[in-house]
């Protein structure tokens, strides 16, 4: 097992491959901004921000996954706010929960009578405290 997000496992065998590709965190901290007569403005430091993460990936029916049940279990975890654990390689990403802001889904191949073989899609989520 590579990790998980919640409830999809990112792993890779014989019988299934469901990973993720193109990894981006974005981490910051929030600041106020004092403005002062007639010399620079000074920063407050107000704690740390939200983390975010954006990744992609791809469900291939031959990969042993059914891209129809992927893409519709991440869309229920992003639709109904369900809070899920993000873990790589046995690591907690950030240091809380994450929840998944959004989703954008490229469907690469799709057979007669409408059966999706092959999708893309990209996840963004963002630290849920």
């Amino acid at each position: 097992m590579i990790g998980y997000f919640g409830e999809i496992i990112f792993e890779t065998n014989d019988k299934r491959i469901c990973t993720f590709n193109n990894l981006k965190r974005s981490i910051s901290a929030s600041y106020s901004e004092h403005k002062r007569y007639r010399k620079k403005s000074e920063l407050e430091f107000e704690g740390p921000g939200n983390q975010s993460v954006t990744f992609d990936m791809k469900f291939m029916a031959g990969n042993g996954v059914s891209p129809w049940k992927m893409v519709h279990e991440i869309i229920q975890l992003c639709e109904n706010g369900i809070v899920n654990s993000f873990v790589i390689g046995g690591h907690r990403v950030g240091n809380g929960k994450w929840v998944i802001k959004s989703i954008d889904e490229d469907y690469k191949e799709v057979w007669n009578h409408g059966e999706l073989v092959s999708v893309s899609i990209t996840v963004t989520a963002e630290e849920y405290m």
